[in-house]
């Protein structure tokens, strides 16, 4: 119980939050019904709103790759953001985060090419990331079965955007934030990227997707709400797990969870859904043994 407790398990607790709010996330979206680009300039936008107060109690960094870091970052979520939900749109809220096993496969070799400890342990420990390598392939490919309804050639084209653009941004959002200094680092990260993230909307406004709707409706302003306070948790919590983490990759391969969330709710609401629950439950499996490994 005790090694439950520690802090080396913080990051754990922090990517399974994260994996079950992801599947929330990107199902509340859909339910919302609202044109994803202009959703996501509102949810963006709201962020900055609630990060700014506390952002201004913290003591910013100097470095400036920080800032680009974040500033990138938050170009790239509303470009994901965008992509995702409009998947969602179109199929279903499980269709919308497909990137995921991809993008776990990116991170999980960036890292080992950028980080001269992750490439020592991969030297050290040949049989343990071996195991760890299975239990990734094993999730990929229990996914591309959960319902092979939701994986197609257009779908994975439109999300491999997404892939590179979330994956090196993972890998960035590492090496400038370190377990020591995250507390305050982490704060201001999030308030800068939601900045960039909804400026870059604006910037975008003349050529933005379905100009005829408006900008601005009651409900457009409650879902982004919604949407904004879903999505700083998740955030928060996925940039806890990343930086605390042993590899950047390893929240990717929790995060491969989400899927099997949104089985479960389905089943729990009574919505018709035809993934396998027996791929589900490889993915399950797999998982466990993942965060044995990675300890």
């Amino acid at each position: 119980m005790d090694l439950l407790i520690s802090g080396a398990w913080v990051w754990l607790f922090a990517a399974l939050a994260s994996s079950v709010l992801s599947a929330q996330n990107v199902e509340m979206n859909r339910r919302a019904g609202q044109e994803s680009f202009r959703l996501n300039m509102w949810r963006m936008g709201i962020s900055a709103v609630f990060w700014l107060p506390l952002a201004m109690l913290q003591e910013w960094p100097q470095d400036g790759w920080f800032y680009a870091v974040a500033i990138v970052s938050g170009i790239s979520m509303i470009i994901g953001f965008t992509i995702q939900n409009d998947l969602a749109m179109k199929h279903n809220g499980r269709v919308a985060i497909i990137h995921m096993p991809l993008k776990a496969v990116l991170v999980f070799g960036l890292w080992i090419l950028v980080n001269e400890q992750a490439w020592a342990h991969v030297l050290n420990n040949p049989l343990n990331d071996l195991g760890i390598v299975i239990c990734l392939v094993v999730m990929v490919v229990a996914l591309g079965n959960f319902r092979r309804n939701d994986v197609s050639w257009s779908s994975l084209k439109a999300v491999m955007p997404v892939v590179v653009l979330y994956g090196v941004c993972d890998v960035l959002a590492r090496m400038v934030m370190v377990p020591g200094d995250m507390g305050a680092k982490l704060i201001v990260f999030l308030f800068v990227m939601s900045c960039a993230s909804s400026g870059f909307s604006v910037l975008l406004l003349p050529w933005r997707p379905k100009p005829e709707l408006p900008l601005m409706t009651p409900k457009l302003l409650r879902s982004g709400g919604w949407a904004a306070l879903g999505g700083m948790m998740n955030q928060t919590l996925f940039f806890t797990a990343l930086v605390l983490g042993p590899s950047p990759a390893y929240v990717s391969m929790v995060a491969l969870l989400s899927p099997v969330w949104l089985l479960l709710y389905h089943r729990w609401a009574g919505i018709k859904d035809e993934a396998s629950p027996v791929a589900g439950t490889v993915v399950v499996v797999a998982a466990i043994m993942l965060m044995w490994l990675a300890k």
